[in-house]
């Protein structure tokens, strides 16, 4: 038999403490080196008000910030910064607040005039960091994906702000919208607000401060659920000239149009055995609701499962025509309608962009009962949420991608580096134990015991973020 343990296992441990300055968050140095790349703390304090007391807003925040991507989660996000100097050290912070006085400041946060600059402080950083993005990694089959969607946080009737929805359930809403793997506009709806209603007025923020400023406008796409596809959304995006691709299956209209369009408007597709469809097909027709203004084009698809004898319906709603896709019906082989459904099938997989933030930093859990506490909390978890993954746009995956311009398509996609999970990132890197010495403006970082696959991870992502 073969076994692992050691021949030799000592009958007695010894335990000593030693006081060194070592934390064992020592990999948040490439958050840290992010942020002033992206000059985050420095937005912070110009947009911020004045706050009284021992702790000011850049400050607060910033600790605040780095303990949610530590693994802190709720009003405890900044307790164990206190208790680690190191750590202080390393993000050259004098104190971290304690639990009572996050309290407070969530509910600070939650006011207008803190909720607009930390709204106008994550578009900034945003942008920033698809300025610094190489634009192949952004595009996908020629577009910038912009994804608007909600999600239902956990509520109850004691919670102020709680929505009940029928078959979701009660919670509170909270509506995001991405480009690309970037959050950069979040709301908290509160009474008479909802997911639609919230997700309008995020789109006109980000097309505002970042579509335009970055001039993405014609290459930008909007992927979004059945929710959105009627009149006042779709009107808003077509007013300003973006792309989009949104379900339409709250239309009675739709599925009924779908269901009597003579069969020479079909267009056969395969069978995916995956999703159990034995025969499937598309489509493209237009489609007039009454109280529209205009006729909008409908995509539409169907299919049936073995032994089924009735087909199955749904329908997007688009903007794009022929000459807008014909670079990815040539390089896919493609039909038109096809590759509509192409894309909005990507859509699932910005979807799971919210597992960052529900799952690995714990925002699924609202920790105050106000609304104002936990609008306040949401606006500080998103800041953390978009800092994370710029570290992963920024630092990750470059070198894999500069080689991968001699590659065909199918090989590109092969080799095309996989998004690392928030989760994941603070295993591998932000959890790295560290030593830490300061010597008058030097700050040294000295890495412990990481292993060589590690020290090559991490000098990759710390070399990528020294040059964005």
């Amino acid at each position: 038999m073969v076994t692992t343990l050691h021949p030799k296992t000592p009958r007695t441990i010894k335990l000593e403490f030693a006081a060194e300055s070592v934390t064992s968050f020592g990999g948040l140095v490439l958050a840290e080196r992010a942020a002033a790349r992206l000059r985050l703390w420095n937005t912070l304090g110009g947009l911020m008000p004045a706050r009284r007391g021992p702790y000011d807003w850049p400050g607060a925040l910033k600790a605040l910030v780095m303990g949610l991507l530590s693994g802190a989660q709720g009003t405890f996000a900044a307790q164990a910064l206190r208790q680690d100097a190191a750590l202080l050290g390393l993000l050259s912070l004098r104190g971290a607040p304690e639990e009572a006085t996050v309290w407070r400041m969530l509910a600070q946060l939650g006011r207008p005039g803190e909720q607009a600059a930390l709204a106008q402080a994550q578009a900034i950083l945003a942008r920033r960091t698809l300025e610094k993005m190489e634009r192949s990694s952004l595009l996908r089959d020629g577009f910038v994906p912009v994804f608007a969607d909600g999600t239902l946080l956990e509520g109850s009737a004691r919670r102020e702000g709680t929505k009940w929805l029928g078959e979701k359930g009660a919670g509170l809403m909270w509506s995001v919208v991405a480009v690309g793997p970037l959050a950069v506009a979040q709301r908290l709806a509160g009474e008479g607000e909802g997911e639609s209603t919230c997700v309008r007025a995020l789109l006109g923020e980000v097309d505002r401060r970042v579509l335009g400023p970055l001039r993405l406008r014609k290459r930008a796409l909007v992927l979004m659920d059945s929710l959105h596809g009627d009149e006042p959304t779709l009107a808003q995006l077509e007013a300003a000239g973006l792309h989009y691709i949104v379900g339409a299956g709250k239309l009675a209209a739709s599925a009924q149009t779908l269901a009597d369009l003579p069969e020479d408007q079909w267009e056969a597709t395969p069978a995916r055995a995956r999703l159990g469809w034995a025969e499937s097909g598309v489509c493209a027709c237009w489609l007039q609701c009454g109280a529209w203004q205009t006729r909008r084009l409908l995509v539409g698809r169907r299919w049936r499962r073995e032994g089924e004898m009735i087909w199955n319906y749904a329908g997007v709603l688009s903007d794009l025509r022929a000459k807008d896709l014909r670079a990815v019906m040539a390089a896919r082989g493609l039909g038109f309608a096809q590759a509509v459904w192409h894309f909005y099938d990507a859509k699932a997989g910005m979807e799971t962009q919210f597992k960052d933030a529900l799952s690995d930093l714990g925002l699924h859990h609202p920790p105050c009962r106000k609304l104002a506490g936990n609008r306040g909390f949401y606006a500080l978890g998103a800041l953390a949420w978009t800092l994370g993954a710029a570290v992963d746009a920024l630092g990750g995956g470059d070198e894999v991608r500069g080689s991968q311009k001699r590659l065909d398509g199918r090989a590109r996609k092969r080799a095309m580096p996989r998004r690392m999970r928030l989760w994941r990132l603070r295993r591998e890197l932000f959890t790295l134990p560290g030593r830490i010495a300061r010597h008058g403006h030097e700050l040294r970082v000295r890495i412990l015991g990481a292993s060589e696959a590690t020290r090559q991870l991490f000098e990759r992502y710390w070399g990528q973020l020294c040059r964005c």
